[in-house]
């Protein structure tokens, strides 16, 4: 259901690549070849991209929206790299020593024992999700969040643990702000070669401090990086504050996914039972309009 994306092979600094993944990368770079060279040359047209199935889910209180919504959910969970490994269809690791720790080796046994209990597992992973955030400052820089990215991916690799998606989660709002910031997100990409997917957040504050904005209009910026990078995007978090017209602004977020099916792996709604703003849905009409998402053609849990 969910395919890897890895575009070329990684840099082997951290250990000899599987000789599986090498074989099937070279096999999609030589099939990419020949479909460019056939649209070059005798004007066919370039194949659509594979439209697979958006996972569709929750983290927070997902048992209970997904009782509410009377349908099964997939689940979005949260671990720390000292703690237990959990599983989900999407998995965020979240470290507990400094990114330099992590890149220098420091937490190898951990991360060998994440890797050894998501092998053969198909979901996707991302590690120190939000880095540029400021309450992740005290882990280190964007130089040192990449380094450490890239040496979880390859003791995962080193495992055999390749049948994992690695989701790249940062904030939306990364790629709102100047280049110039140190927070602007393409300075933290850890490169194409070790991200499968994008994702970002959209939080509709309606009523919450800022007034009403649409899912689409909340991912644009990040979405147009991920398309850039010719990766699927991942909406780690979407939901809206409760006011009249939330029911209708799932729908206008389902609708958008639907629209653009091909360029979209998962999105998890934000469930939370108490917050700061009211996250969590209430009325029969967004259980409805949620259901909706989770059971149409292209969506599953």
């Amino acid at each position: 259901m969910l395919s890897s994306k890895h575009a070329v092979a990684r840099p082997s600094h951290d250990g000899p690549r599987p000789t599986h993944r090498s074989r099937r990368l070279s096999l999609r770079a030589g099939t990419a070849a020949l479909a460019a060279t056939l649209v070059g040359v005798v004007g066919l047209a370039a194949p659509a991209q594979a439209a697979d199935q958006i996972v569709i889910g929750a983290s927070g209180d997902a048992s209970g929206l997904q009782s509410h919504a009377g349908t099964q959910i997939g689940r979005h969970v949260y671990g720390t790299l000292s703690g237990p490994a959990r599983t989900g269809e999407l998995v965020n690791i979240e470290t507990t020593v400094s990114w330099s720790q992590v890149a220098s080796g420091g937490q190898d046994a951990n991360i060998t024992r994440w890797a050894k209990a998501l092998k053969g597992k198909n979901v996707m992973v991302s590690f120190s999700h939000e880095p540029m955030a400021k309450q992740n400052s005290h882990w280190g820089s964007a130089s040192t969040f990449i380094a450490a990215w890239k040496h979880v991916v390859s003791v995962f690799d080193r495992q055999g643990s390749t049948s994992v998606k690695w989701v790249w989660n940062v904030t939306s709002n990364s790629f709102r702000v100047p280049s110039s910031s140190p927070e602007y997100g393409a300075k933290w990409y850890p490169g194409d070669a070790y991200v499968d997917y994008v994702a970002g957040e959209a939080y509709n504050k309606v009523g919450c401090g800022q007034s009403n904005m649409s899912f689409a209009d909340k991912i644009k910026d990040i979405f147009a990086f991920a398309n850039q990078h010719n990766k699927k995007f991942v909406a780690a978090e979407f939901a809206s504050n409760a006011f009249a017209g939330r029911a209708a602004w799932l729908t206008a977020a389902h609708a958008f996914m639907a629209a653009h099916q091909s360029q979209f792996a998962g999105a998890f709604y934000y469930n939370p039972t108490s917050a700061k703003c009211h996250w969590h849905l209430t009325t029969s009409a967004e259980f409805a309009a949620f259901r909706s998402l989770v059971t149409a053609p292209g969506f599953t849990a």
